[in-house]
């Protein structure tokens, strides 16, 4: 008799954390204990290395003696096991799971669509596209960004082994934006361009290029007060909240369009 094939894991990171197996949403119940739950987001986070145990019980149990943290890694990887592939026989790692020697990490050639792939795939064609099509380049950055729901693994805020992911994401979307954003003034889309540059700030304030687009937003647009008050409050934020300065290149954009030379 075959083996019937494994569904595909779907796992969602960006603003919330969720799994499908096939078309089932994995219910919280499943994971049997929250730890198994956290050893998964903990090895999606850390693809497609394979990663020593004493590493993994060290980023996980850190507050336990190691004997008691590698006893309950076992039983937090049997529980990961269980919620995965419940039908596996036996004392088998899940499919989606894979094992050398005393490393564990996620199975490379297992049907897994993780949306964090797909966001930075989409932001790699956008980049590949700019030179040469303006529209295909939009069309990729927007397929991008609509898988950016917020911060990478939320309920993780407060463990280290996640943190650097999150940023790295973070300013993946910034930047991505942001490249959306000028493509878009460049097209003649103002309205679009300035939506996106003001959710730049409102994630980080002090992102000083997406003052510059709502700047020339604002200018193509023939608001020039509003664009210059946009300089203003970019100003005053970084002066009051840094102790700095705007960069050079944002204060002779603002200089350019006080003499009307822009």
């Amino acid at each position: 008799m075959s083996t019937p094939p494994v569904p595909p894991l779907t796992v969602h990171t960006l603003g919330y954390f969720a799994i499908w197996r096939g078309e089932e949403r994995l219910e919280e119940k499943a994971w049997g204990r929250e730890k198994a739950r956290q050893l998964f987001q903990y090895l999606v986070t850390n693809r497609p290395r394979l990663l020593p145990r004493e590493r993994m019980v060290d980023d996980l149990w850190p507050e336990l003696p190691p004997e008691k943290a590698d006893r309950d890694f076992k039983v937090a990887l049997n529980a990961l096991n269980d919620a995965l592939q419940p039908s596996r026989p036996p004392r088998s790692l899940s499919t989606y799971i894979t094992r050398q020697s005393t490393s564990y990490g996620l199975n490379p050639e297992a049907p897994l669509l993780i949306d964090v792939d797909v966001f930075e795939q989409q932001l790699a064609l956008g980049s590949q596209w700019e030179k040469e099509s303006r529209p295909r380049a939009i069309h990729h950055y927007r397929l991008a960004l609509e898988k950016y729901l917020g911060e990478y693994l939320p309920d993780t805020l407060y463990f280290d082994w996640a943190s650097l992911e999150r940023e790295r994401l973070a300013t993946l979307y910034l930047t991505g934006a942001t490249r959306l954003a000028r493509l878009l003034l460049a097209e003649g889309s103002i309205v679009e361009s300035l939506l996106w540059s003001q959710r730049v700030i409102a994630i980080d304030p002090f992102w000083e290029e997406a003052y510059r687009l709502i700047m020339r937003g604002h200018w193509q647009s023939g608001n020039r007060p509003l664009a210059l008050r946009t300089y203003e409050q970019c100003r005053t934020r970084l002066e009051e909240e840094l102790a700095i300065t705007p960069m050079n290149e944002t204060t002779r954009l603002w200089q350019q369009m006080v003499k009307g030379e822009i």
